[in-house]
């Protein structure tokens, strides 16, 4: 059963120490750099500071609460940016079901500042094959056109980085002992063909109703998110309300509303934005109320950074019993 649920970032800012802020922007061309209402001027480096200590916390407490739920396993719904998968072979959607996952955590401009090489920071993610078979074979009856893959053999330009970022970036700062198996579920969010918002909530219901059947406790993350474009040609302008929004309709417990994204071709959904797909599965998965821990729109990070989480104490067990109570206070909002 699926009885806890996170939702993140993975921007490469948060994974990063404030000094190699400056290289994340850096690396967009200049004509990016004047071309968006950016406000990085502002982000100075006492602010940036201060969004890395914001950033950790919230890392920090959802790995206190992933811990305390103890999950015999944990599906992480994630995009894969040309890491596992190139053009010539590009699933919509795809299960690892090997026994385990291998990548370098670090971002590329941490491992150039440090002078380091992948291998540097390579680790190797233990798999829940059974859980990830299971899925598989579950969601390919409910009509889901799922791929699968059983061996870690990146096909992108640098194979050396292994798995997607998705899913081994964050890993030290939720799970750093890596003693959780994963299944990890690649969703296509930036290359055609890419999955509609229904689609993605269709997919988090199956994935719940899956696990429903099954005695082990599961989690499920999601990975990714919210507005950016990253090297795109909106770089380092972030979609502030649609971001609040999103975060709203899952603090709410009204994720359905989320299904209509993606349906229409809007320049704001595309790019990095296209990750809010995995909060939609997420949000699917776990029909309850979730908190949001944090929310800070960045430019110098190009991402609008999030974190949520959706509690066990209002799990399915008890999704009715809360389904009118107001929960913890929610996270702040500008006036």
């Amino acid at each position: 059963m699926i009885g806890f649920g996170m939702a993140s970032t993975h921007a490469s800012g948060m994974f990063c120490p404030i000094e190699v802020w400056p290289r994340i922007y850096d690396a967009m061309p200049d004509y990016m750099k004047g071309s968006q209402p950016h406000t990085a001027k502002l982000e100075t480096e006492d602010v940036i500071a201060s969004y890395k200590r914001r950033g950790d916390a919230a890392f920090e407490f959802m790995r206190r609460r992933l811990r305390d739920y103890k999950p015999d396993a944990v599906v992480i719904v994630g995009d894969d940016q040309g890491d596992l998968f190139n053009l010539g072979n590009n699933p919509a959607l795809s299960v690892f079901v090997g026994k385990e996952v291998w990548g370098s955590y670090a971002p590329i401009y941490l491992q150039q500042h440090l002078n380091q090489s992948p291998a540097d920071s390579l680790i190797h993610i233990p798999v829940h094959s059974e859980l990830a078979n299971y899925l598989l074979k579950g969601l390919i009856k409910r009509g889901f056109d799922a791929a699968s893959s059983n061996v870690c053999d990146p096909q992108g330009p640098n194979r050396k980085l292994g798995v997607s970022h998705a899913v081994v970036r964050p890993m030290p700062k939720v799970i750093p002992e890596l003693d959780i198996p994963i299944v990890p579920v690649f969703l296509n969010e930036y290359f055609p063909p890419l999955p509609t918002g229904r689609r993605c909530w269709e997919l988090g219901q199956a994935i719940a109703e899956l696990f429903a059947a099954r005695p082990e406790r599961v989690a499920i993350w999601a990975s990714g998110g919210l507005s950016h474009d990253n090297q795109g040609p909106r770089a380092g302008w972030v979609d502030e309300p649609l971001d609040r929004w999103v975060l709203e309709r899952v603090e709410q417990n009204r994720g359905e509303e989320l299904v209509n994204l993606f349906t229409f071709d809007s320049a704001a959904l595309r790019g990095g934005t296209g990750e809010i797909r995995s909060w939609i599965v997420a949000a699917g998965a776990c029909r309850w109320k979730a908190v949001v821990l944090d929310y800070i729109p960045s430019s110098r990070a190009k991402t609008g950074l999030g974190w949520a989480y959706w509690p066990s104490e209002w799990g399915p067990e008890r999704a009715l019993l809360h389904a009118g109570a107001d929960g913890p206070a929610p996270y702040h909002r500008p006036d």
